[in-house]
């Protein structure tokens, strides 16, 4: 008995070991997973984003370009998206957003296990290939905030941890702004704010419960949804919002009918890469690549804020000036001008048609026959080339700060495809405006204002040949004041000035003083405006005779914040005394009287405008360029005028001169900036210093006079003038034969530009450099 027992209990003990023999591989298995898991878990999270990173989220933000009036002129972006609070934001976004996103989103921890596991029995009832998600807005967020649009178990496990953290993070509030500044809502908009504005042209603020559900629409599928594309599918998904937030209990009923009924009115300006005032943001973005490197910011991720000096009203008013007048003059040029067919035939060959068909066999005169042929394709060739540009820069003297720009002719946000900017790119040759330089180095130099000098013409030697500069109206004349000569643009006065008292590089360094930064060719052709400049510079310069002496150069930022309001960068110009205050006040009088009885006179007689101003005209030899600066003590602005070719220039002194083609866009700016008194400009006068001489002198007889007659004006002395002007020295100019060799210039200067134009007259060209006169 006792041996089967011991039997049987060995095979009942044998059988025990043996059931648990298959219980170890599988705890070793469920081990092996579970360290699998962990691992795996691990690994993940180690690729999440770390506490830094989720309390200081790093979207991409577009740089914003304000006008010193608080208007938005241009984006810089990669993404167009512009961060504002909740707080910013209308009441209808969230709520629109929470009823058709996310119910549970106040009572959820970041993932919504209830709705998690609702539409996942739904997915396998309804056998969908392609399941409806359940993420809640946090997990939303994290996707666009960390993660990428993959749909994968990696992304979603990553999705949730991240949703977690974020609401460990942020609060409800918090993570709804961020949500709805970083979400895209098609056209090129991300974010709330950028969406307003690109649909409805305000901002987020201010949108309607219809715009709110709108735009909340367009989160499904930003194409399919986007009210400028898909007007009725905008329209139904609108409306199943307004349904979903009334039962949401976030608007009532009669709410709901209310914006049913609203109709679909859109104001969609989608962001172009140009904005408003595209030649200035463009400069705007060129001035910002220094400061980058400086500052190590990104304009196009940042989100930064950029405060400029322009004013939008005055670019506003500065458009119209420029948009009125270049058709006038676009349409006299059309009328007028006659191609020469061999600078057509000049201009066909230098397309890159002609050379390639040159590059594919054809002879030289094949290609060119067969080029003028197309009709159609030459007039827009040479419709191109004869378009009339124009150049306006308007400052304010007293600080340098830019108020309004124009590159070009074509500057209208859906217009500009034109990227040279004539402002600040296009050096051109000034004409007479760059005269003032001549003639503030002499008063300088104490000759009188009513010093007169032989109006004839002076024959100057270059090497073995001579040039002769002539008067625009080709008439010559007696002995004339260094003022009348200003005001009429007297060549042929203005180089015997130069001659007999100046050199170019004594007028060239007066010229940089005031702010003329081009290299200028010493010689004395330079009197009349034959090295090339640009309308910023001139610009620049002629604020020195409205700013009392002192130069200030050019600014056109303010300052620059971060996305945290942090101040990046401010403005520091560069400013110095330029020319000595009563040389300034007594250049001012002369160039007042360009304006009041000079080639400037149309502004008070044909524009009506009787204000304290000065100026000076100018066009360029041939009609190629025409010029005018005019300056107040608030406000100088210089206006060009002319074309890309060189070889293409005005007809006719009727409208091709200075007072014709530029002056007026001057004026129009001017008149329509004083009639806006939001702008605080008036008639003021300019600061004469207690040292100026005051002393009313004779026309006829150009002495003191004791009576005030109609013969007697004011002229203006520096002490060291006046001096001058008592002893006698300037009272008669010393005799001359007429003839200067330029050899005898003290500097040894200038024999490069005086060969140009002899080239220039030998071959029938007018000798006259300037054609500004009236």
């Amino acid at each position: 008995m006792s041996a089967k027992k011991t039997t049987n209990g060995k095979k009942s003990g044998s059988r025990k070991s043996r059931s648990r023999l298959p219980l170890i591989p599988l705890l070793i298995g469920l081990l092996v997973l579970a360290l699998a898991a962990f691992i795996y878990i691990f690994s993940l999270l180690r690729t999440l984003p770390g506490i830094e990173e989720l309390q200081n989220p790093n979207p991409e933000l577009a740089s914003l370009v304000y006008s010193s009036d608080g208007e938005l002129l241009h984006k810089y972006f990669l993404k167009n998206r512009t961060y504002v609070p909740l707080d910013s934001i209308s009441k209808y976004v969230p709520e629109a957003l929470i009823a058709t996103e996310d119910l549970a989103f106040y009572d959820h921890w970041g993932f919504d296990v209830r709705r998690f596991f609702l539409v996942v029995g739904e997915n396998l009832l309804k056998g969908r290939e392609r399941w409806h998600g359940a993420s809640t807005i946090t997990q939303q967020l994290a996707k666009n905030l960390f993660l990428t649009q993959e749909r994968t178990v990696n992304r979603k496990i990553k999705e949730f941890f991240t949703s977690v953290e974020l609401e460990k993070t942020y609060t409800k509030d918090e993570i709804l702004a961020l949500y709805l500044n970083t979400v895209y809502f098609g056209s090129g908009a991300y974010g709330i704010e950028a969406a307003s504005w690109t649909y409805f042209n305000k901002p987020a603020s201010s949108l309607t419960l219809a715009e709110s559900a709108t735009l909340i629409g367009i989160l499904k599928s930003p194409r399919a949804y986007d009210p400028s594309r898909n007007p009725e599918n905008s329209l139904s998904r609108r409306n199943l919002i307004l349904a979903l937030m009334e039962k949401a209990g976030s608007i009532t009923e009669k709410e709901k009918e209310r914006a049913r009924k609203a109709e679909l009115a859109l104001d969609y300006t989608p962001v172009t890469n140009h904005g408003r005032a595209p030649y200035f943001t463009e400069y705007i973005r060129q001035t910002l690549k220094p400061i980058s490197k400086q500052h190590d910011i990104n304009v196009y991720r940042d989100g930064l804020k950029i405060h400029t000096t322009l004013d939008s009203r005055m670019q506003n008013y500065a458009e119209d000036a420029v948009r009125e007048h270049v058709s006038w003059l676009q349409e006299r040029f059309d009328k007028s001008w006659r191609w020469p067919e061999s600078l057509k035939n000049q201009i066909v060959r230098e397309t890159p048609m002609y050379r390639s068909l040159v590059e594919k066999g054809r002879s030289p005169e094949e290609a060119l026959k067969e080029l003028k042929a197309d009709r159609k394709w030459l007039e827009k060739l040479l419709h191109d080339k004869t378009r009339v540009q124009m150049a306006f820069v308007a400052l304010n003297p007293s600080n340098g700060r830019i108020k309004a720009w124009v590159g070009g002719s074509e500057f209208s946000a859906d217009d500009y495809q034109y990227q040279f900017d004539h402002v600040w790119q296009a050096k051109r040759q000034p004409g007479s405006t760059f005269k003032p330089f001549v003639y503030t180095a002499a008063i300088d130099r104490g000759i009188p204002t009513n010093h007169m000098i032989l109006n004839q013409p002076l024959a100057i030697k270059t090497g073995n040949q001579v040039w002769i500069a002539k008067n625009a109206d080709r008439k010559s004349g007696g002995l004339t004041t260094l003022r009348h000569a200003l005001s009429k643009s007297v060549n042929q006065v203005t180089i015997r000035l130069m001659h007999e008292f100046l050199s170019p590089s004594e007028v060239i360094r007066y010229a940089e003083k005031m702010g003329i930064r081009t290299k200028l060719e010493p010689n004395m052709s330079i009197a009349l405006g034959t090295s090339e400049i640009t309308p910023l510079e001139l610009a620049s310069a002629f604020g020195t005779f409205a700013n009392n002496g002192v130069w200030i150069e050019p600014t056109s930022i303010v300052r620059i914040e971060d996305r945290f309001h942090h101040t990046v960068s401010e403005e520091k110009p560069i400013e110095r005394t330029a020319i000595d205050s009563t040389t300034n006040y007594v250049m001012v009088s002369m160039l007042q009287d360009v304006v009041k009885r000079g080639t400037g006179v149309a502004i008070p007689y044909r524009y009506g405008l009787n204000i304290e101003a000065g100026g000076k005209t100018g066009t360029a030899q041939n009609l190629k360029d025409a010029w005018f600066v005019g300056f107040t003590p608030q406000i100088v602005a210089a206006v060009w005028t002319g074309f890309d070719d060189e070889r293409i220039s005005f007809t006719s002194m009727s409208y091709g001169q200075g007072a014709r083609a530029a002056l007026p866009v001057w004026a129009g700016f001017m008149k329509r900036c004083l009639a806006d008194s939001s702008l605080g400009l008036e008639n003021r006068y300019f600061h004469m210093p207690e040292t100026v001489v005051a002393v009313p002198i004779s026309r006829s007889t150009n002495r003191p006079a004791e009576l005030f007659t109609d013969d007697v004006y004011v002229e203006y002395f520096t002490p060291k003038g006046f001096k001058k002007f008592q002893s006698g020295q300037f009272s008669r100019p010393e005799e001359d034969d007429g003839f200067y060799d330029e050899g005898d210039d003290s500097d040894g200067n200038g024999e490069t530009r005086e060969e140009v134009i002899i080239e220039e007259a030998n071959t029938g060209a007018p000798v006259s450099y300037d054609y500004s006169t009236e």
